[in-house]
């Protein structure tokens, strides 16, 4: 007697942000539905944010975030933005398909985002004066070789990844090049980082423009990343040792 072995229903979550006609948000829930369906049975757990932001300055408020967990990868995370809900959800989940897809057949997704930064989201323009630290993140970095944490921020599809250098023991960044798409190590160079309070990191990242300023606390030696988040706002990333927390800092996912 022959058994029929039935995949478990796939856990798809979508949350939507901001004003959404219901139209457009139940078109969001139907594409991830599909999606989840076509991507295979070694893809779990699909989840959907879109959100859509209130700013008339920008050229794309809708915001679209897919992640998914592939077997024997890991989670696989992609976020885009274009100008109307319905673009972002059919651009970002149709990368992730195909990023899933070029993982089973080539193992990497090479470089993944010099073509789409286009799509990047793009930072509210808030004035300096009301801007503050909207988010504070404690985070035990995982420990990874340079070449494996390279891999991971682009899995992740992440500006900057914090982890613990396997082959030095000390607090690592690598991040991506906003006009080539390669992952570099930061400092270049091997430099050291700077040590700056939080007053002066916020002036650093304001006079430069880059999106984060990755510098040592002066109180405990780690290295720390003060970051732009796409409503003008700042936040904070602060390594600490597994089972700890930083103090005042409560541990969050992104």
């Amino acid at each position: 007697m022959t058994r029929l072995r039935h995949r478990p229903a796939l856990d798809v979550r979508v949350e939507i942000r901001g004003e959404l006609p219901r139209e457009d948000a139940e078109y969001a829930r139907s594409r991830a539905q599909d999606t989840a369906v076509l991507l295979g049975p070694d893809v779990h757990g699909l989840r959907l944010r879109l959100t859509r932001a209130r700013d008339r300055m920008l050229t794309r408020p809708a915001l679209a975030q897919a992640d998914v967990e592939l077997d024997g990868t890991g989670p696989v995370r992609v976020q885009l933005a274009t100008g109307t809900a319905r673009e972002a959800v059919d651009l970002v989940l149709g990368t992730l398909a195909g990023r899933v897809s070029r993982l089973r057949e080539l193992g990497d997704i090479g470089l993944a985002a010099v073509h789409e930064c286009a799509y990047r989201p793009q930072w509210a323009d808030r004035p300096l004066a009301r801007r503050r630290i909207a988010r504070h993140k404690a985070v035990v970095p995982a420990r990874r070789t340079q070449a494996q944490a390279a891999r991971e921020l682009l899995l992740l599809d992440r500006r900057f990844h914090l982890f613990l250098d396997a082959d030095t023991g000390r607090d690592g960044l690598v991040h991506r090049c906003p006009l080539s798409g390669a992952v570099e190590p930061w400092p270049a160079g091997g430099d050291a980082l700077p040590v700056l309070d939080l007053a002066e990191a916020a002036r650093r990242l304001w006079l430069t423009g880059r999106p984060f300023v990755c510098h040592t606390g002066p109180e405990d030696g780690r290295a720390r990343v003060l970051y732009r988040r796409y409503d003008g706002h700042y936040g904070l990333i602060t390594p600490v040792a597994e089972g700890g927390r930083g103090a005042g800092m409560p541990s969050a996912r992104d």
